[in-house]
């Protein structure tokens, strides 16, 4: 409860601060004027690194490793050159996790004085992280007869329409600290935060199957997609640089960083699972829900190794072993945006 309510105690501390130097400004003769307004245009850049949600990504890339590469590495090693792996990888390197995001804002804002401006505003932060990996596993057993074994075997997995998103709209009171450091420009320092609404989405298209020599093919294709709207707080601190003209058009240069953090997440889920078998047509399994999301732990172990399964979902099953975590958003980074004041 502390770590959620701090920033919007720095907040509110923030505005008792400033709310006499308001006041002070006007007092000092700065008379109020419509020529004091300006609305800013601005757009750019945040690098942000929301681990438990880049986690669902690197779970995934995980999954591809355990039972597409260190399997058939494992029976390589046993039973030596009467088992021959020919591996191909198509797509993309690995799974892409959210590194960054596209910022967009506008502000009204007042300058009380030549070294003092408060400001209303909006800035929407977005990214979409899209994936496609396949892999194809040809498999030459000589070293046994059994059918679970013999002849060519291809082992495949596609995932095609991975995805992870993120959107967050943050509505902001601002105070802008300033001073002239030369005829056109001017170096100001911004302070503003306020609540912060968020969208976030998973999306995975799972299609794996195993041909044997015979040509039969089975296997499963799983579309499973999770949702959530959530708020939190956001508190910005930075500077910027103006570029002052002699008509109404103002250019700035902002480098700030930002605190953006979600702590509990809860929405809809969706499932859609297709039985592959080549011989009979099998009908498509859905299924829908509302939960948590959540980080879920478990480990598995087969005769090639053990695995950390660290999967994200918002339907959580009681299985022994399992570890259950609390999921979090975090889209706090530093921010680098460009843009216009126009001067009423």
């Amino acid at each position: 409860m502390i770590k959620r309510s701090s920033p919007l105690l720095i907040l509110g501390l923030a505005a008792l601060a400033l709310f006499p130097r308001a006041v002070q400004a006007q007092e000092d003769g700065y008379p109020f004027r419509l020529a004091n307004f300006s609305f800013e245009f601005q757009g750019g850049l945040t690098w942000i690194a929301p681990s438990d949600m880049n986690s669902i990504a690197a779970y995934e890339e995980a999954y591809l490793q355990y039972y597409y590469v260190t399997r058939f590495a494992y029976y390589k090693s046993l039973y030596g050159d009467a088992y021959q792996v020919q591996s191909t990888r198509s797509g993309d390197a690995s799974f892409n996790a959210i590194r960054d995001g596209l910022l967009s804002g506008v502000r009204l804002r007042y300058n009380l004085s030549p070294s003092f401006g408060l400001s209303v505003g909006v800035q929407f932060l977005s990214r979409d992280q899209t994936s496609s990996v396949g892999m194809k596993v040809d498999v030459v057993d000589g070293s046994r007869d059994y059918v679970d074994y013999g002849g060519t075997v291809s082992y495949r997995y596609q995932n095609s329409g991975f995805l992870l998103g993120a959107k967050a709209w943050v509505p902001q009171l601002g105070a802008h600290f300033g001073w002239k450091v030369g005829p056109v420009l001017r170096f100001e320092i911004l302070v503003a935060g306020g609540p912060m609404y968020v969208e976030c989405r998973s999306l995975s298209e799972r299609r794996i199957s195993v041909t044997d020599a015979s040509g039969y093919q089975s296997g499963s294709l799983v579309r499973t997609d999770m949702t959530s709207k959530a708020t939190g707080v956001s508190v910005e601190a930075g500077g910027r640089i103006y570029v002052k003209t002699a008509g109404f058009l103002d250019f700035f240069v902002e480098g700030s960083f930002a605190f953006r953090e979600v702590s509990y997440l809860t929405g809809p889920g969706s499932s859609r699972s297709v039985a592959i078998d080549s011989n009979a047509e099998q009908d498509p399994v859905q299924q829908s829900w509302s939960g948590e999301w959540s980080s879920i732990k478990t480990e598995i172990t087969s005769s090639w190794g053990k695995f950390l399964q660290y999967k994200v979902q918002n339907q959580i099953p009681i299985n022994k072993g399992m570890s259950i975590h609390n999921f979090g958003l975090n889209l706090s980074g530093f921010q680098l945006k460009a843009g216009i004041a126009i001067k009423l």
